[in-house]
């Protein structure tokens, strides 16, 4: 009987202490599951942490996203403008390059008019100097003058419109210069500032003026045979002159006027 009481005891006393081994484990295992499940709590709270800190920079990088879309619109609309511009800027530019060389081209032209105008205008300006020597022929814009005194013409008589006889070796050698070049022409402007006119016979210098450069013009005709299509007359009076003496002009080819003025205005053009 003490055998089984000792045995019941002894076997109670394993139950008791395995149930203890047992319990002890349970804690033992409850403790490491709740220290796993704080663990697993905080990784979670980290994770939620960082999936917050996630979703921003992805709404950052989401935003920054938006904006280089519209930057690179923007950049693509501007590089349109840019790029129609300069199509444009090079059609300005060769059309500019177009109309440069056209008036590089009107510029020579007009400058080889001018030389072989002023070419010529020397030619004729030397063989009327070697003619009639003397300071009386000057160029001015183009145009040739023999300028002749109205006392060497006409005497010194301020109301005569006949030629002098003393004038008439000059007048011939004017003539033989215009003959031996027939594609001259001459223009005579009278100049006068005769004072008294008795208003009959001559009524004023227009009057003694035209006749003054008739009288000449007719002496190139009919004494040494100038073509008189060649030949004009013009009376300008008194208000002409140049300097004191009233003066007699042969103005050589008058067409160099209309030449010199036509190149002026196609410069300012």
């Amino acid at each position: 009987m003490r055998k089984i009481i000792l045995f019941a005891s002894v076997l109670l006393l394993t139950n008791t202490l395995v149930h203890a081994q047992k319990k002890k484990d349970l804690i033992a295992e409850i403790d490491k599951l709740r220290q796993e499940l704080k663990t697993t709590e905080g990784e979670l709270t980290e994770a939620r942490k960082n999936e917050r800190v996630s979703l921003s920079k992805v709404k950052t990088m989401e935003t920054q996203v938006a904006d280089l879309k519209e930057t690179n619109a923007t950049l693509l609309t501007n590089m349109s403008s840019f790029t129609e511009l300069s199509n444009k800027k090079a059609t300005n530019l060769q059309t500019s390059q177009e109309i440069i060389k056209v008036k590089d081209q009107q510029l020579n032209a007009i400058n080889d008019a001018i030389t072989a105008n002023d070419s010529l205008n020397l030619a004729v300006f030397s063989k009327f100097k070697n003619a009639i020597g003397g300071d009386n022929i000057k160029i001015s814009n183009g145009t040739i003058y023999i300028v002749l005194p109205n006392t060497t013409l006409f005497g010194e008589n301020d109301k005569n419109y006949i030629v002098d006889e003393k004038a008439k070796p000059t007048l011939e050698k004017i003539a033989a210069t215009l003959n031996a070049n027939p594609n001259l022409t001459i223009l005579v402007e009278g100049n006068s500032n005769a004072l008294k006119l008795d208003g009959k016979k001559l009524i004023d210098n227009w009057d003694l003026s035209s006749r003054q450069a008739a009288s000449v013009v007719r002496v190139l005709q009919s004494d040494y045979k100038v073509d008189p299509k060649r030949l004009e007359a013009l009376g300008k009076s008194e208000y002409n002159t140049e300097g004191i003496e009233t003066v007699t002009r042969i103005i050589i080819d008058p067409k160099f006027d209309e030449f010199y003025n036509l190149v002026k205005d196609n410069m300012k053009n």
